[in-house]
């Protein structure tokens, strides 16, 4: 007598031992909340981006403003420094006596002999 084999099949007799995955069936509430919540998620996006996008213009234009203002005030500062050249240049003796100032005939100096000393004796 021969003796017959039992073959027990499963379901998942051809499933790797990976670990089974569920399926989750979608309501149509929940489909419908992803869908607006996706939606939202899209126009919050283009509403940002837009923001970025102005904002980016209005820094660039303020920087363009800022340039130009700086280049003014480089102009004005060049020719306020030629006219301080100019007029230091044309200081001499004679203008110096008619604003009332006077050669030193004895000079006076500050000794370092006293340290703790912060006034002048005679």
């Amino acid at each position: 007598m021969q003796k017959r084999r039992i073959n027990i099949v499963s379901e998942n007799q051809l499933a790797l031992p990976f670990g089974e995955r569920r399926s989750i069936a979608l309501s149509y509430e929940s489909r419908q909340r992803f869908f607006w919540f996706m939606a939202g998620a899209c126009l919050f996006s283009l509403i940002l981006y837009i923001y970025a996008i102005e904002a980016t213009a209005r820094n660039v234009a303020l920087r363009a403003n800022l340039e130009t203002r700086v280049a003014e005030a480089e102009g004005s500062l060049s020719t306020l420094e030629f006219a301080y050249i100019q007029l230091k240049n044309g200081v001499s003796i004679e203008t110096a006596r008619q604003y009332g100032f006077e050669e030193v005939r004895t000079p006076l100096y500050v000794s370092r002999d006293n340290p703790d000393s912060l006034t002048l004796n005679r």
